[in-house]
């Protein structure tokens, strides 16, 4: 056996345990559009967002209508392909090529949210919770990054790394880091909850949505929030309290020499 083959066997373990929630694009990472909807906001969605599909509302994503494929609005029709210049489609034919959402609970598995979507040839789903809201959405890239590693393709940008060691004893943390990441990679020894990221940790430890400056210890860590994004924690300085923490290098950063 390979060593690929191993880790996709490891990790393939792994997504037994796992469900959507943890692998999908939150809510409130999700760009949509609000109707009416002309080709101009479609193209502007496209530029800030690099995603070929988006969600379509009446006013926020709890009153959903449907998905909207970019291909089925600028594909090449029978009479040659689409001039923007003279043949923009109007609002009315846009909304004609809005899609039924497929819906999935977020509690389901994401093996069987795999096999779920490709018996039903689907490539977007959107997640609801418990109490019919949406979630999230949901990709088969969302589903197979966590077997066989980050899938990039020409349009995404770099990412920056999820996790920044600043210097001995703080980190830099994207709020949206999983929470056996941050302990895995830092070794914060996280309690278990109702929560998949650090920011959702945050949340559920403060009770409310945090200010920028807020901080909260955990176990031997003192976690800042130093970066909102609207109502999402952006990012979280995490110090560690302990005198010698022991904790190995995590992916990103060194300390800078003197630190």
């Amino acid at each position: 056996m390979s060593e690929q083959e191993r880790i996709i066997i490891e990790a393939l373990a792994d997504l037994r345990d796992m469900d959507v929630r943890e692998v999908m694009t939150p809510r409130v990472d999700v760009t949509y559009l609000t109707i009416p909807v002309d080709a101009d906001d479609i193209a502007r969605a496209v530029r800030t967002s690099g995603h070929s599909c988006f969600p379509v509302v009446h006013d926020d994503l709890d009153d959903l209508i449907g998905i909207l494929f970019v291909n089925d609005i600028f594909r090449t029709g029978k009479d040659g392909p689409l001039d923007r210049d003279a043949t923009d489609p109007s609002p009315l034919e846009i909304s004609r090529k809005v899609r039924q959402p497929y819906l999935v609970p977020e509690s389901l598995g994401v093996l069987e949210a795999l096999a779920d979507m490709r018996k039903h040839h689907r490539a977007v789903a959107v997640v609801v919770d418990e109490y019919g809201g949406v979630a999230g959405i949901l990709t088969v890239k969302d589903l197979l990054e966590p077997l066989v590693g980050d899938l990039h393709d020409e349009f995404d940008e770099d990412e920056e790394p999820m996790i920044v060691r600043v210097d001995g004893t703080r980190w830099l943390i994207d709020g949206q880091t999983n929470v056996d990441v941050v302990r895995e990679r830092i070794g914060m020894d996280l309690p278990d909850g109702e929560y998949v990221t650090l920011g959702g940790l945050l949340f559920e430890r403060f009770g409310h949505i945090p200010a920028e400056g807020e901080q909260v210890r955990v176990g031997d860590w003192d976690l800042r929030v130093v970066e909102m994004d609207k109502r999402r924690v952006a990012q979280v300085v995490a110090t560690s309290l302990s005198p010698a923490p022991t904790a190995a290098l995590p992916e990103g950063g060194t300390p800078e020499e003197g630190s």
